[in-house]
């Protein structure tokens, strides 16, 4: 079978492909943050996306259609299905936080490995992809003073560091794809041909042209990587009082699903080109609800022409997306050591180990997550999306505790804009230009008050030099910038702001083609 000897050609060269870039990678930190808030629950999520995920603030909602060039949509599965060329992305993020609190200020930068994946069609409704993303991310060092009548004061100390990584798998099927091609072949349909059945025989097409138009997809991802936690009781006035370091090392390997659903069709309406064309010197009247406009004719010059506004032919593409996942046990292992000190200079001199527990097991329980997102793409001109997700943070328990999280709220809209298309006019006029913004109810609650987010985001994709016969670049060199601020002042909190950049390359072409001879 000629589809599924592709399929696997397609598949073990993508692999062997996952495998070197993992090879190349595996000295890349996971920890790209330096925020204070990454102490709870497993750290600082990322943003889990591909350079256009960055660039339009999420993309469940998100797909291709034939125009190259064609992005990596890493938000939702079921967008595989409008890969129908490879796209290849690698990219490299860097973070630089401005810490504030009511006393002091401090300016931190970490840099790593964004993401590398693989998308490819395997048959016309049928795509995958492979690749390898960081998960969350640890990294805090936070110090608070307290002083007490007996003991004068205490200085606890928290320090965390580390974080997971996802290796992934991600199909996308189109389950009905094959249906209106059945039915036309079909002897219903040439009973109702025959008929001249016409509205019938319309209906009942449009109906399996709208169901082939349905995606869905599943992602399937390894989480792995180690969290380390650590935290110190430190009595700075006094000798009599052994200090106290509590070491835990949390460990992940296990697996995480999640699911997405797509759903595309096309504006059956468009602009006539002749009223797009026409100076506006020439057209006398517009009349949108009525679908006409008057224009002067060339033997006269009394406006005494009239045609439609809008035409029927195949507009704006639509397209509907949602992503969901269950409640899911993730399992852990974690090393405890409990120590008391003596601090001597830079010198810890360990007086007694208290608790030493080694290779324990134990579970995260991750929370379930829907969200919703809605795309209007008109060709190469301008993509705009918008996306909505709920994560039920309620339900988080960490070695079988819970740890009060509330639930979050995320809130995203982006905006992509090309003047012209690519291979023709001038290299600017080809340029994507980009621009987003979101809103974040995170799952902190801290002194009463839950934390918000709010981040703004601007970029470019620039094609690359090469091209295909038809002019088209098969390479897009992408940048993007988010500022962004979570956090506040009040009631002894941490503000954090922000500046987050991230440069990629996607690549478009047709691999693992075998080649024929007549």
């Amino acid at each position: 079978n000629i589809m599924w000897r592709t399929a696997f050609y397609t598949f073990n060269s993508g692999f062997i492909f996952l495998m070197t870039l993992l090879a190349l990678a595996t000295s890349a930190s996971a920890q790209t943050t330096s925020s204070p808030y990454s102490r709870f629950g497993i750290g600082d999520f990322q943003s889990n996306g591909g350079m256009i995920n960055a660039a339009l603030g999420g993309g469940i909602g998100y797909s291709n259609d034939s125009l190259i060039p064609q992005y990596f949509n890493m938000q939702n599965p079921a967008s595989l299905t409008s890969n129908g060329i490879i796209a290849y992305e690698a990219s490299l993020v860097s973070n630089t936080a401005f810490l504030r609190s009511s006393s002091a200020t401090g300016t931190f930068n970490r840099s790593s490995l964004g993401h590398i994946g693989l998308a490819f069609p395997v048959t016309k409704w049928w795509g995958a992809a492979i690749g390898l993303v960081p998960y969350s991310s640890v990294g805090y060092n936070v110090a608070v003073t307290e002083t007490f009548e007996t003991t004068s004061s205490v200085t606890y100390k928290y320090e965390g560091s580390g974080g997971t990584n996802q290796v992934f798998m991600a199909h996308g099927f189109r389950p009905f794809a094959g249906m209106p091609r059945h039915f036309r072949l079909s002897e219903r349909y040439a009973k109702l041909n025959l008929a001249t059945d016409v509205s019938a025989l319309n209906r009942k097409v449009k109906f399996r042209n709208h169901l082939a138009n349905i995606s869905v997809g599943a992602n399937v991802s390894y989480l792995f990587g180690s969290i380390n936690n650590v935290r110190r009781d430190v009595f700075p006035d006094t000798l009599q009082i052994f200090n106290s370091k509590i070491t835990k090392r949390t460990t992940f390997k296990d697996v995480y699903l999640t699911y997405g659903v797509q759903y595309s069709f096309r504006l059956p309406w468009v602009k006539n080109p002749k009223y797009e064309s026409m100076p506006d010197s020439a057209i006398c009247k517009t009349r949108w609800f009525k679908n006409e406009f008057t224009y002067t004719c060339k033997k006269d010059s009394a406006c005494s022409c009239k045609e439609q506004l809008f035409v029927r032919a195949p507009g704006l593409k639509v397209t509907f997306g949602a992503i969901f996942s269950t409640p899911q046990d993730i399992v852990v292992s974690y090393d405890l050591l409990a120590q008391t000190y003596r601090q001597i200079g830079t010198l810890e001199q360990i007086k007694d180990t208290v608790v030493n527990l080694t290779s324990q097991s134990g579970r995260v329980q991750l929370p379930s997550m829907f969200g919703a997102g809605i795309s209007l793409k008109r060709n190469y001109k301008w993509v705009f999306q918008a996306d909505w997700m709920t994560q039920m943070w309620s339900q988080y328990t960490y070695l079988e505790q819970n740890l009060g999280l509330k639930n979050s709220q995320r809130m995203s809209a982006g905006f992509q804009f090309q003047p012209q298309p690519a291979g023709r006019g001038k290299y600017m006029g080809a340029v994507q230009y980009r621009v987003s913004a979101r809103y974040h109810q995170t799952y902190l609650e801290l002194r009463q008050t839950q934390l918000a987010e709010y981040g703004i985001s601007f970029g470019m994709a620039m094609p690359m030099p090469y091209r295909t016969r038809l002019g088209e670049p098969v390479g897009r060199l992408s940048w993007n910038v988010e500022m962004g601020k979570r956090g506040t002042t009040n009631s002894g909190l941490i503000e954090e702001r922000y500046i987050r950049a991230t440069i990629g390359i996607t690549v478009n072409d047709r691999w693992f083609n075998r080649s024929r001879y007549d």
